[in-house]
């Protein structure tokens, strides 16, 4: 007996060629129809649930639970009210459909209806402003969408009559970014809608859970660090100055101006306080960050504390301080150069308050004041002090309310809106740490080098370091591999080289609630059992020292998310302008085509704009 075609029937090649037509033609207005999902039958046709052109588009049945409503299985996009805003819309949920391995034939249907009803809401919004484009968003019009969300009041179930959930705002926003995220480099594509903020941070989700120290953020922490580099590097200069001044006891401010003048500073007493200031806040800043130190820990800091060791051709840096954390006593902190430096600089800087602190000392001395002669003891060759101006200039170490106040002075002066303070300098340094030992640091690069050992082998070198640091680098290293191992089991982040189909079939066999209790349990549990390291242009789990490198790609241990993308779309644009240089050979002309050949795999799975890279490429010839 003959099988009967059912309606509506298609063969591989068409699913596939619609696929690959619509693929290229999403960055366009042009050519958008064809089959959008579709289901396999046994005998290997396929049956066509939707096409792209339609305005509902049903999913497969199996993407979804056994009891799921068949009215849940359907986008609507007759619900946009906007045809502009509707084509943009399809575009983005094509994405995120076509998002996973197209072999694997399972993506979460939820999630994507989900996504589909967040955006919605986002589209229909936009026309109140006057916006009918998504290339005229802009992140003020973003923002006023945030005020609206937060605005708006529940009308059914549980919350009915109260604020929607945060759960509820959070997605509103992520959707706005899962907008801005898959309509780049196409015609719809707009503005970030919240650069300095995320959609977790604006809707206030986690604020509920207990509160993490934030990472100072890069945008910040290059100016600052940049501004403290140059102001040790005047410091030769401010030295000498404030030597000289130590011998000249002028009698007014313009004496004082004149004095420095003919030594070479023509801007005045005033600005030669500040820039002895800064460099002070400079120093303070170099060390909190270069260390991981406490700041009562800073506070310690003596005069000649550190020392050097030389291994294997290396030199290692140790600076020492007492912790009263745990009562640890005396530790030492691995650093570089950098770091001793400062500490130098501070020394010479405390000169002058060493030397009203000796006569201080003198003073309570000749008095019998055995209280004050034991405090100023104890403070003698400290490199951290100041006057304390409410109790007659004594000389004491500042306080860590002063130094925050310093360290935000700094900020403020050079206009970073950021709360600074000096808690926040220890999970930094962890965070910088860790990229740094998984290859992916890009600044301080250099001053974090001497963490590229190993863990064991560095606390081996001085057991008295302060080993709960080393367990915040630990935990640290945990929660960056766990959100770049959970941002892989994604169902819509790209992958690409040899480790990305197993990681694919992760995303199907791993189901959180029948093996773990939760999905972060289970990327918990996966991130435990992978190493990993970037190599720059991939990820690498190979643990046991065998990379070849350079063919990360190909390699089974490698795997190529879309963070990676800007390097090959870098790699790729640099090879087509060599391809174009005369004189190549065609030795060179094959090396260069079998790299344009290896770009082109890499950023087609990431689903890059490869007419885009070239034309941007063959613009700047």
């Amino acid at each position: 007996m003959s099988i009967q075609p059912y309606p509506n029937q298609v063969s591989q090649e068409v699913i596939f060629a619609d696929k690959q037509r619509l693929r290229d033609d999403l960055r366009t207005r042009h050519g958008l129809h064809g089959v959008i999902t579709y289901l396999k039958l046994d005998y290997g046709q396929y049956h066509v649930l939707s096409r792209y052109e339609q305005d509902k588009w049903t999913l497969p049945g199996h993407w979804f639970p056994s009891a799921e409503r068949e009215g849940q299985k359907t986008l609507n996009f007759g619900r946009i009210n906007i045809p502009a805003l509707r084509d943009a819309a399809k575009v983005v949920m094509a994405r995120l459909l076509w998002g996973d391995d197209a072999k694997s034939g399972k993506r979460r249907g939820s999630t994507l209806k989900d996504k589909f009803n967040s955006i919605t809401p986002w589209l229909n919004f936009l026309p109140s402003l006057g916006v009918t484009e998504l290339s005229a968003v802009t992140p003020l019009v973003a923002m006023q969408y945030v005020t609206h969300v937060k605005s708006l009041i529940s009308n059914h179930g549980r919350r009915k009559g109260k604020p929607l959930a945060l759960t509820t705002i959070c997605s509103r926003f992520l959707a706005v970014e899962a907008c801005y995220q898959q309509l780049r480099e196409t015609q719809y594509g707009f503005a970030h809608p919240w650069p300095e903020s995320s959609a977790v941070a604006l809707s206030g989700y986690k604020s509920h859970d207990k509160a993490k120290t934030e990472i100072i953020p890069d945008e910040v922490l290059a100016p600052l660090f940049q501004y403290g580099e140059s102001k040790l590097n005047r410091a030769p200069e401010l030295l000498r100055l404030q030597g000289l001044l130590s011998d000249f006891v002028p009698t007014n401010t313009l004496q004082r101006t004149q004095y420095l003048k003919q030594h070479g500073w023509a801007s005045g007493a005033k600005a030669f306080n500040q820039n002895i200031t800064a460099l002070r806040d400079s120093c303070l800043f170099i060390i909190l960050m270069t260390t991981g130190i406490r700041v009562h820990e800073l506070c310690n800091l003596m005069r000649g504390n550190w020392y050097s060791e030389v291994r294997d051709g290396e030199r290692f840096y140790f600076l020492g301080s007492r912790s009263e954390k745990t009562d640890a006593g005396n530790t030492h902190w691995l650093c570089p150069e950098i770091t001793i430096e400062a500490l130098r600089v501070l020394s010479d800087l405390m000169l002058p308050m060493q030397q009203l602190l000796e006569q201080q000392l003198d003073a309570a001395q000749q008095v019998g004041d055995a209280q004050e002669v034991a405090r100023l003891t104890r403070r003698s060759n400290s490199v951290v002090l100041g006057k304390a101006p409410r109790q007659n200039n004594k000389i004491d170490v500042l306080s860590s309310t002063s130094i925050n106040d310093r360290l935000q002075k700094l900020a403020d002066s050079l206009g970073l809106d950021i709360k600074l303070a000096s808690h926040r300098f220890r999970r930094t340094f962890a965070s910088y740490v860790v990229h740094h030992k998984l290859g992916d640091l890009r600044y301080l690069r250099d001053h974090f080098k001497h963490w590229s050992l190993e863990m064991t082998v560095l606390y081996a070198m001085n057991e008295q370091q302060d080993l709960e640091l080393y367990d915040e680098i630990y935990a640290a290293f945990d929660d960056e591999r766990q959100g770049i191992i959970g941002h892989w089991l994604e169902p819509d982040t790209p992958l690409s080289g040899g480790l990305a189909n197993q990681i694919r079939n992760l995303r199907d066999k791993a189901t959180p609630t029948r093996t773990y209790q939760s999905r972060a349990n289970m990327i918990r549990h996966i991130s435990e059992q992978i190493y990993l390291r970037s190599t720059g242009l991939a990820w690498c789990t190979n643990d046991d020292g065998s990379c070849a490198g350079g063919r990360c790609e190909e390699c089974e241990h490698g795997v190529i998310d879309d963070k990676k993308q800007a390097f090959w779309e870098g790699v790729y644009a640099q090879q087509i302008e060599l391809k174009q240089i005369e004189g190549l050979g065609e030795s060179g002309q094959r090396t260069v085509d079998k790299a344009i050949m290896r770009c082109e795999k890499v950023l087609m799975d990431l689903g890059a704009d490869i007419d885009a890279i070239k034309k941007r490429a063959n613009a700047n010839d």
